[in-house]
């Protein structure tokens, strides 16, 4: 009887673990699963694809070793891509872990020089690595699995403000638009709209601009964006004050459901080619 009560308990131990596990698997009719990584105050996005996984930024250097685990209990092994959108520590500083503990093809960084240690590190990291890397600007395009990334910005020439040199991304899925602004300013927002017809800025999913600063996000810009879902990236009770409220109201008033890494932890939502959806704790949808 013992046995068998040993039996049953290891088998209710090895089902909880297969529950908590089940929530890092893409749904079946899912052909994209976007992983918002809590990194506290910094932005790390990683995007799984049925044909390769990119990953968007890596965060503060603080952040690094658990950024790792965390890519490493995902069964992440390779990246197909790695876009750094500029060299702010937030933004760069796990970059030469990722780099260094995995296997990256393509590394894209804007055109202006990274110069601060945790960028020169990295510059020095990807050489090593043998990654492909492109300074990229507006116009850039690479297919991953279904998705579809291409650059907006940077437009023209470089200028001396390394946010406003971000990369800006438009990743699509099918219809599903998904927009990515780095630390881009208000500078960047009005040159986006007078470059771009409005559907090239509208998109299902945005990744708020510099963590929610008012410096970016103005009412204008995200009524053009207006999204279903808007994800800010900052740790709680950070010195900046990100997000800022008027911000998140504006995002609330155009009717975006708002999910922040400060408060959700790590956010998660899926997509296939013409829905898109938050995946909970659970592994719920939402």
């Amino acid at each position: 009887m013992k046995r068998l009560l040993c039996l049953i308990f290891v088998l209710v131990l090895v089902c909880a673990s297969l529950s908590s596990c089940a929530p890092e698997v893409m749904s079946e009719d899912a052909l994209c699963r976007i992983y918002f990584l809590d990194v506290g105050q910094g932005d790390c996005t990683l995007i799984r694809t049925r044909g390769g996984d990119i990953l968007i930024d890596a965060g503060p250097e603080s952040a690094q070793d658990a950024l790792c685990l965390r890519l490493k209990q995902l069964g992440i092994k390779e990246i197909a891509l790695a876009v750094f959108t500029h060299p702010d520590e937030d933004h760069v500083g796990g970059a030469d872990g990722v780099l260094n503990q995995i296997s990256v093809k393509e590394v894209w960084l804007p055109v202006r020089e990274m110069d601060n240690p945790s960028a020169a590190r990295m510059e020095q990291t990807i050489e090593d690595s043998g990654a492909n890397r492109k300074n990229v600007k507006a116009g850039e395009v690479l297919t991953v699995g279904d998705v579809v990334v291409a650059t907006l910005a940077p437009l023209g020439d470089a200028t001396n403000d390394p946010n406003d040199n971000s990369i800006v991304l438009r990743i699509t899925c099918g219809e599903i638009g998904m927009l990515f602004m780095g630390d881009a300013s208000v500078k960047v927002e009005k040159k986006l709209i007078e470059t771009y017809a409005k559907g090239h800025i509208s998109a299902q999913l945005y990744k708020v601009g510099h963590h929610g600063s008012s410096t970016s996000n103005t009412e204008d810009f995200l009524d053009i964006v207006n999204p279903t879902y808007a994800v800010i990236c900052s740790s709680i009770d950070n010195s900046y004050g990100h997000p800022h409220g008027v911000v998140v109201e504006r995002l609330q008033n155009i009717g975006a459901t708002v999910l922040m890494t400060a408060t959700d932890g790590e956010v998660v939502l899926e997509c296939n080619k013409s829905a898109i959806w938050h995946i909970n704790k659970k592994g719920e949808k939402q």
